[in-house]
C-alpha cells in the first residue's frame, strides 16, 4: 500500500501524520496526494460500506504540511449518506481522477467551514481539513454501527504479521525486538487453572505471537473471582471461567481455546502436543501429578504458588514459581518449592482480594517461560524462585546441576 520513501519522508516531518499512523489509520502519500483507506460510511440504503479518501497537499520546501489552499478532496466509493438516507452535504459531484496506480476516484468533495459571520473560511491547517472530513464521512456509520472502526491498518497490518495476534506488534518493532518476540511463533501453550494467577498469565501472554493458548478450568466465575481477574469483564458472574476469559482475550488473540475441564489422568493426553504448560492450581496432589507427567513427557512447565498469612503488622505474602524440566521436578517435588499437600488456615483460603500478588506470581511465571524460549537472559539454573513480601527478598534454592 504505502510508497515507503514518500510516506516515510512525510511522516518524519509531520507529527500529525505520525499520530494518524500510530492510531491505526491506513494511510499513504502518493504523487502529492494524502490517502486514507477504509473509512466506514453509510450508502443510500443505510448499509455499512468502506471508501478511500484523497486530498492534495501543500508542502513547504522542508516537506512540512502547509494549510491547504482549497477545500477539495476526492473519494473512491459511493456517495456517503446519513442515518436518514440523506446525502451528506459534502459538495462536489461525480469526478473520476487517477490518484495513483489502481486508485481511481468516483467523487470530488468541496466541504467548506464557516466563520462566525457565516462566510466560508479556509482550513487553518491540513490537520483540520483531514479531521473535518473524517468526522463528517464516518460519523453516521460509527453511530449506526458502534462496532465498526476507521482504523483499518490494525486489521491489515495484524494480518500481514502472520500470527494470531489481532494487533500489529508495533511495540516490538519500535524497540527493535522483533527477532525476540518472534521466538514464540508456532508455539502452543496451555494454562491449567484460571483463577487470579492463571488469568493474569493469560493477560500477559495473550499479547504475544503464540500459535495457540488453551485454557483448562471447569470452575465458574464467582463474586470473589472478579476481584482477582485483570481489569473488569462485565456480566460474567456465573459463567465458566474459561468462557469469560475467552470473551475478553479473544479481542487480543484469535486462537484462544477454552476447555471447560479439570485436567486429570483421564484427559491428560490432551497436553501431549503443547510446547509449554502453566500450572496455576491450588490442589497439591494434582500439582504433583501434573508436574510429574509433564516433566516425564519432556513438556516444559512452570508451577505457580502463593500464600498469604497474618504478620505482626498486616499480611505477609509469598509467591513462588517452579520449573521447567524433569531435573527441576526431582529437586523440588513434595517440598515447599513444589508442595504436594494443601495449605491450611491461610488468608488466601478466606478469599482475600489480592490481585497484586496474583499479578506478581504470574509475572514471575511468564518471565521464567520467556527465559525458556531465550527471550530473557538467564544466568542460573535455579529450579524455584520464591519472593516474600515482608522482606522483599528472592530465594533461589535447589539449583539444578
Amino acid at each position: 500500500m504505502e510508497c515507503d520513501s514518500e510516506f516515510r519522508a512525510l511522516a518524519s516531518r509531520n507529527l500529525f501524520v505520525q499520530n494518524l499512523e500510530e492510531q491505526g489509520y491506513l494511510i499513504d502519500f502518493v504523487g502529492g496526494y494524502f490517502l486514507i483507506y477504509g473509512l466506514p460510511y453509510l450508502n443510500e440504503r443505510g448499509e455499512l460500506v468502506y471508501g478511500d479518501w484523497a486530498s492534495p497537499v501543500d508542502l513547504s520546501a522542508e516537506g512540512v504540511l502547509a494549510p491547504p489552499s482549497d477545500h477539495q478532496a476526492w473519494f473512491r466509493g459511493e456517495r456517503p449518506h446519513d442515518q436518514n438516507g440523506r446525502q451528506l452535504r459534502l459538495g462536489g459531484g461525480a469526478n473520476r481522477i487517477n490518484v495513483g496506480e489502481g486508485f481511481e476516484t468516483n467523487y470530488s468533495f468541496s466541504y467548506k467551514l464557516l466563520d462566525a459571520a457565516g462566510r466560508a473560511r479556509p482550513y487553518a491547517s491540513f490537520e483540520e481539513k483531514v479531521q473535518t472530513y473524517l468526522d463528517t464521512i464516518t460519523g453516521p456509520a460509527l453511530a449506526a454501527f458502534p462496532d465498526t472502526t476507521p482504523l483499518r491498518a490494525i486489521e491489515v497490518k495484524a494480518a500481514e504479521q502472520g500470527t494470531p495476534l489481532r494487533f500489529p506488534d508495533t511495540l516490538s518493532s519500535r524497540y527493535h525486538m522483533n527477532d525476540l518476540s518472534r521466538l514464540l511463533e508456532g508455539k502452543r501453550v496451555a494454562i491449567i487453572g484460571l483463577g487470579g494467577t492463571g488469568s493474569y498469565i493469560l493477560d500477559f501472554i495473550a499479547r504475544t505471537h503464540l500459535a495457540e493458548i488453551a485454557l483448562f478450568d471447569d470452575d465458574k466465575v464467582h463474586m470473589h473471582t472478579i476481584f482477582r481477574f485483570p481489569g473488569f469483564i462485565p456480566g460474567v458472574i456465573g459463567m465458566l471461567k474459561v468462557d469469560a476469559l475467552f470473551k475478553q482475550y479473544a479481542n487480543w488473540h484469535s486462537n484462544i481455546t477454552p476447555v471447560p475441564e479439570r485436567v486429570t489422568e483421564a484427559n491428560i493426553e490432551r497436553l501431549r502436543d503443547f510446547d509449554f504448560v502453566f500450572l496455576a492450581i491450588d490442589h497439591g496432589p494434582s500439582r504433583i501429578f501434573l508436574a510429574d507427567w509433564l516433566s516425564t513427557s519432556g513438556i516444559p512447565f512452570v508451577d505457580c504458588g502463593m500464600g498469604l498469612n497474618r504478620a505482626p503488622v498486616g499480611l505477609n505474602g509469598v509467591v513462588r514459581v517452579t520449573g521447567v524440566d524433569r531435573a527441576a521436578y526431582e529437586a523440588t517435588a513434595r517440598t515447599v518449592f513444589l508442595p504436594g499437600g494443601d495449605p491450611e488456615g491461610g488468608e488466601y483460603r478466606r478469599q482475600g482480594q489480592i490481585a497484586e500478588l496474583n499479578a506478581l506470581n504470574a509475572a514471575l511465571a511468564v518471565v521464567r517461560f520467556k527465559q525458556h524460549f531465550a527471550i530473557y537472559d538467564r544466568l542460573d539454573e535455579a529450579a524455584s524462585i520464591i519472593l516474600e513480601t515482608s522482606s522483599s527478598e528472592l530465594d533461589r534454592p535447589n539449583v539444578v546441576p
